[in-house]
């Protein structure tokens, strides 16, 4: 049922040749078969799905002029706030009271389209680190290999939108949240220019870096999202690539060091000889900054998650995942002096490639560079990874990621579109006129709901009690000198107030 796009979806509904509520119970039977394999949903509304469609059908029947989205079930990140469920950041450690009964502003803007939001997606707590196995929550797999890892933040929008449990849905991006579950599980999904979508009713991970990005089986689907969260009217992307420029960091994808899996490299090749075939031109295009770009986003993003956590984690560092405390304690030492810094280099490194991407339509790298790691006893995340998605955020540009191929152990793999500041259409236009040529999106996995998947190894494994011990004091001890010793006066923003 899910297989359809989502404008078809739309018209089928507003024709009257598909109920709305047939096509939302169709999603809730497939979430009854596969949700407790994959860990997709953290809350679902049935009844309320339900009746929003029961409503939409009405309309329909009564000839009513419905949304771009009408009757279309959505997965949404428990990050962002619905009328339903107050939105927790998959943690013990949240306001219960926050936004109780009233939706995201990019919530409001999709049920005014006619969508209808289905359940709150699973998430790394608070949008950060790696699955815990001691916490009480999910734990998402991916449904290509039940054994491996889904890619995070955004797992269960992702891992629900490649099993068939809902046709799309919403994510949330700090350093790849959108785009590395995209990669991973086999769909497309997009960071947009920072800015253009309303981050009202979000939680806060990173308040500098943090986006709202729609995730969908295609990039034409990616566009229609992104349109009504917006407020754009509807614009069918070009599937035109004649002239396109796109331009290829070869030196860094081609250096034996930065450890690109030969297979992912190869497709990522195919990819830009299936463009060149098409009339692209693909240029050589210098990214030797990376580095220092990715040290900027991760040095601003754990510095502001600590600031968004501080109180709380003096008082409760208990009812914290070790993930997320690891992570805040490390932006607990870094200074203001460093986080200026890294706030001005972002920005001379965002005038640097806006001046490089001048004539240029995109630039493109592997999302990734391997396809879904297992888990094991590093967290299913390989921390010496090329960070490729990374790279951008801080630097606020848009980035698209979208199927390219599978792996030699048959993974999926992702090429990522990056562009300049709000050419999200343009990059959704080249992502939308690759995907015509080839049926990577098209793909789907079979996941067995019988299957009984290896436990998930826990976060310490591989070290000993007295290593963890260290590792938990010293984090602590970090987190309490700071929270004594400074005021942080540079980023001691409002960040929850902003959103509220």
């Amino acid at each position: 049922m899910t297989a359809a796009d989502l404008p078809a979806l739309a018209a089928a509904v507003t024709s009257g040749s598909l109920t709305s509520r047939r096509l939302v119970d169709s999603c809730l039977e497939a979430a009854d078969a596969l949700d407790l394999l994959l860990g997709t949903y953290l809350v679902r509304f049935d009844d309320d799905a339900r009746g929003a469609a029961d409503a939409v059908d009405s309309a329909a029947a009564r000839g009513d002029t419905l949304g771009p989205l009408a009757g279309v079930p959505l997965g949404v990140k428990d990050f962002i706030a619905t009328r339903e469920a107050v939105a927790t950041g998959q943690s013990a450690v949240h306001d219960p009271d926050w936004r109780r009964g009233r939706d995201a502003e990019v919530i409001a803007r999709l049920r005014h389209a006619g969508a209808v939001i289905i359940g709150k997606t699973t998430m790394v707590e608070h949008a950060a680190g790696r699955p815990d196995p001691a916490l009480q929550f999910p734990i998402p797999r991916n449904p290509w290999d039940l054994g491996r890892w889904t890619g995070g933040s955004s797992t269960g929008t992702a891992n629900g939108i490649a099993a068939g449990l809902f046709p799309a849905g919403l994510g949330t991006d700090t350093s790849g949240s959108v785009r590395i579950p995209a990669a991973m599980c086999g769909i497309t999904g997009l960071k947009p220019t920072r800015g253009l979508v309303p981050m009202d009713g979000c939680l806060p991970a990173s308040d500098s870096l943090d986006v709202i990005g729609p995730m969908a089986h295609s990039a034409r689907d990616c566009a229609v999202l992104l349109d009504v969260m917006t407020g754009t009217p509807p614009r069918e992307p070009s599937d035109d690539l004649a002239g396109r420029r796109i331009g290829v960091p070869w030196t860094l994808l081609s250096d034996p060091s930065r450890d690109i899996d030969a297979a992912c490299l190869a497709a990522f090749r195919r990819a830009m000889a299936e463009m060149e075939d098409a009339g692209a031109h693909i240029v050589d295009f210098d990214l030797s900054e990376i580095d220092a770009m990715i040290a900027a986003t991760m040095t601003i993003m754990i510095r502001e998650m600590y600031v968004v956590h501080r109180d709380d984690l003096t008082s409760r560092w208990n009812d914290y995942g070790r993930s997320l405390r690891r992570i805040a304690a490390a932006g607990a030492i870094v200074t203001d002096d460093g986080y200026l810094s890294a706030r001005a280099y972002a920005r001379s490194i965002a005038a640097t490639m806006r001046e490089r991407m001048a004539g240029l339509d995109a630039v493109a790298t592997p999302t990734w560079p391997t396809g879904a790691p297992p888990y094991q006893s590093n967290g299913g995340m390989p921390q010496e990874q090329l960070n490729l998605t990374a790279a951008w955020n801080a630097t606020g540009f848009p980035a698209l990621a979208v199927p390219m191929g599978f792996d030699d152990e048959h993974m999926p793999v992702s090429l990522q579109l990056i562009g300049p500041p709000m050419t999200d259409a343009r990059l959704l236009g080249i992502g939308h006129a690759y995907q015509c040529r080839t049926d990577w999106h098209t793909r789907r996995p079979s996941p067995d709901p019988a299957a009984t998947p290896t436990p998930v190894p826990d976060l310490d494994d591989g070290m000993d009690a007295g290593e963890t011990a260290v590792i938990e004091r010293m984090g602590r001890t970090l987190i309490q000198a700071a929270s004594l010793f400074t005021n942080h006066p540079n980023t001691d923003t409002t960040m929850k107030g902003d959103r509220s």
